[in-house]
């Protein structure tokens, strides 16, 4: 995540048109999610609750420490537990953090891996995708796209 934050300073100007963050949820159960600014003081977004085979979304933005001009990335933090960003349970976090005209993502999980026995995969339109089949950490892996296409997390049950 310090990877996209030193990029996130890079910024200077962000398309007229941004992608989104899209995170679909195709597992029977609900899941909850949280937009965390990756910079310490900055406000965390609501809890949102995705249902079993719904979506959520929202168009790419920098993160900022507090009223600054320091622009950071933006994690989106996934739990089963409702309470799951305040108790130490397992975590699946999308970072991206947008440089100009690009936008760079990857994938994480911190505290073990939430959806283990899932598949997790992070695609963008004409660039690489993340994929962690079983829903098992593959290491770092970092992708990049011009920053008015789309990235899509998408967990699903194992097929």
């Amino acid at each position: 995540m310090r990877f996209l934050v030193a990029l996130a300073t890079l910024a200077s100007t962000v398309t007229a048109e941004p992608g989104k963050s899209i995170v679909t949820n195709l597992t029977p159960d609900p899941l909850y999610l949280w937009v965390v600014p990756d910079a310490w003081g900055s406000a965390i977004g609501s809890r949102v609750l995705v249902e079993a085979g719904g979506n959520w979304s929202e168009p790419f933005h920098v993160g900022r420490f507090g009223n600054s001009t320091i622009t950071t990335g933006v994690a989106i933090k996934l739990s089963k537990d409702p309470y799951g960003l305040y108790n130490s349970t397992p975590l699946q976090i999308l970072g991206y953090a947008l440089a100009g005209d690009r936008v760079w993502y990857n994938l994480d999980a911190v505290n073990g891996d939430p959806f283990k026995g899932r598949n997790v995969t992070v695609s963008s339109e004409g660039a690489g995708s993340i994929e962690w089949p079983n829903g098992e950490d593959i290491g770092d892996a970092t992708r990049d796209n011009a920053a008015d296409k789309d990235v899509h997390l998408v967990i699903s049950s194992k097929a």
